[in-house]
């Protein structure tokens, strides 16, 4: 994969807007002394920009590490335990026959083969 070069003028162009939407979402003074902040030192140093940008794009690759993990973690524990949990509780006794109650696990079959049955095997 391609190394993307990264723009210091637009992600602290980024960065203030967020801060700016978080301030009128939930108005905190600091979030608005911080767009302000950031969009002047963007406004005004290019290396103080570089060093935003760095640090913005660290940031970016931990969180790619931690936030898959979170989200897959969410999804079991909203979705599938749940539903596996039911399926348990209220679906049948032994649906894939792991438990070997038999003395043979051959299973007779009196279905009647037709060439229609052969159209679509799957």
């Amino acid at each position: 994969m391609k190394a993307q070069r990264s723009n210091p003028a637009q992600t602290v162009l980024t960065i203030t807007i967020g801060f700016l939407v978080m301030y009128l979402i939930w108005h905190r003074q600091w979030m608005l002394s911080t767009a302000v902040i950031v969009g002047l030192v963007g406004v005004l140093s290019t290396y103080l920009s570089q060093k935003i940008d760095w640090f913005w794009m660290q940031l970016t690759k931990v969180l790619a590490l931690i936030m898959p993990n979170v989200l897959l973690t969410i999804v079991f524990y909203v979705f599938l335990f749940p539903f596996a949990l039911l399926s348990r509780i209220f679906g049948a006794a032994d649906a894939l026959r792991l438990k070997n109650t038999s003395e043979s696990v051959y299973r007779v079959s009196e279905k009647k083969y037709t060439p229609q049955s052969m159209e679509h095997p799957w």
